[in-house]
């Protein structure tokens, strides 16, 4: 009986040990949360913002020099037909061309950018620590990325006098990026813009005030005077 005693009261602290052990694991784990998740997450979200950021800007500017090596002319997007006269009767967006470029831009875009990030961002063990000073100290480690998001475009005009009778007609392409970006621990997004001036021609004779106020070439797409 007295063993049986002991062997009960062994039994008993060595499950109460084991649950000691237990709760300081879990309040470890906990505090180790509680730390990443408050004070080292927002730094670790900063710089890896700032690293995919670059990445969406190169993958941009690799889609829009995609785009430029397509040769696309002023004429390309756009159709000026005159009267009889030499006025300008109407300016016409070539919406069909439009499309296809916007639809070239944001699949390459995309497709670029996931390539980019293939390769795992390198943060340097500083930014865990989650102190600002420290956010570029120590060796890089290496943290995959999910992005996924959309890439829209804007082709915009401007018309600048050239003379008498003669007006420069400039198309530029704005490329924005959103990307919705997974890390370990949180999601952040990032929102980046491009712009290149795709084409541009000079066009013979007065332009009327309707062409001259639309901003938008999608405005254009059937513009009479």
């Amino acid at each position: 009986m007295a063993k049986y005693k002991t062997i009960t009261a062994i039994s008993f602290r060595k499950r109460k040990r084991i649950a000691k052990i237990l709760l300081v694991f879990f309040l470890i784990v906990l505090l180790l949360y509680l730390y990443i998740s408050k004070l080292a997450t927002p730094l670790l979200v900063e710089t890896t913002q700032a690293q995919v950021k670059v990445y969406a800007n190169k993958a941009m500017n690799i889609a829009i020099t995609e785009a430029m090596n397509q040769n696309i002319t002023y004429d390309d997007l756009v159709n000026v037909t005159t009267d009889s006269s030499g006025k300008i009767s109407l300016i016409q967006a070539n919406s069909i061309q439009i499309n296809a470029l916007s639809k070239l831009i944001g699949r390459v875009t995309i497709s670029s950018l996931n390539e980019l990030v293939k390769v795992p961002i390198k943060i340097p063990l500083g930014a865990f620590s989650g102190i600002p000073l420290l956010a570029g100290v120590g060796p890089k480690i290496p943290l995959n990325v999910y992005p996924y998001g959309d890439v829209s475009c804007r082709f915009e005009s401007k018309f600048i006098s050239a003379g008498i009778n003669q007006t420069q007609h400039k198309i530029y392409l704005y490329v924005s990026c959103n990307i919705n970006v997974i890390i370990p621990f949180s999601s952040l997004k990032v929102l980046t813009n491009s712009e290149v001036l795709i084409c541009e021609s000079v066009i013979l004779g007065e332009i009327p005030d309707t062409f001259l106020k639309s901003g938008e070439l999608t405005e254009m797409f059937s513009l009479v005077n």
